[in-house]
């Protein structure tokens, strides 16, 4: 197996593998409800998180690929920062918003950005995998999609974390 065919395998496993694990089995049947809910305003919701996953998606594979934003969001600077959205909330928690509003929207957002990460993986070639790109993550293009792949599990883990606490807190 190729390094590049390793890291499509785990960039597949980590968005939409195991039932378990991966990102979307964490958003699976996800209600608009459990996506806004959060345990305090200095938290961010599901939705919120979703949001920033998509967006770092998109951004980073902007930056180091030169691929198109899968939406042109005026209210997400540069940064991924939103009016209204903490600043210590995660880059792109806003993304989005206005133009697709909801879990489901966001979701579908997400998918498009994910597309995105897979098409610029696809187009590597073993050699280009190991060259520097511009980013903030882009060590080498194969590190890149590494960080993206272990972003997905991370959030995938919160996202669940915040399932489980809006249900406990509903006495569902």
């Amino acid at each position: 197996m190729t390094g590049k065919q390793l890291l499509l395998d785990h960039t597949t496993s980590a968005f939409s593998g195991r039932a378990d694990m991966s990102l979307m089995a964490s958003l699976k049947d996800i209600t608009q409800k459990e996506a806004s809910w959060g345990p305090d305003d200095s938290t961010p919701t599901a939705e919120q998180l979703v949001r920033h996953v998509a967006w770092a998606k998109t951004k980073y594979c902007h930056d180091g690929f030169g691929v198109a934003m899968v939406l042109q969001d005026p209210s997400v600077d540069e940064n991924g920062d939103t009016p209204g959205i903490p600043w210590e909330f995660p880059c792109g928690a806003g993304f989005g918003a206005a133009d697709a509003p909801g879990i489901e929207k966001a979701v579908e957002l997400l998918e498009q950005a994910h597309r995105v990460v897979v098409q610029c993986l696809q187009t590597c070639t073993e050699e280009s995998l190991e060259r520097s790109i511009p980013g903030r993550h882009g060590k080498s293009a194969a590190h890149l999609f590494w960080i993206l792949l272990m972003h997905d599990t991370y959030h995938a883990g919160q996202i669940r974390t915040r399932r489980k606490l809006s249900a406990n807190a509903r006495g569902a």
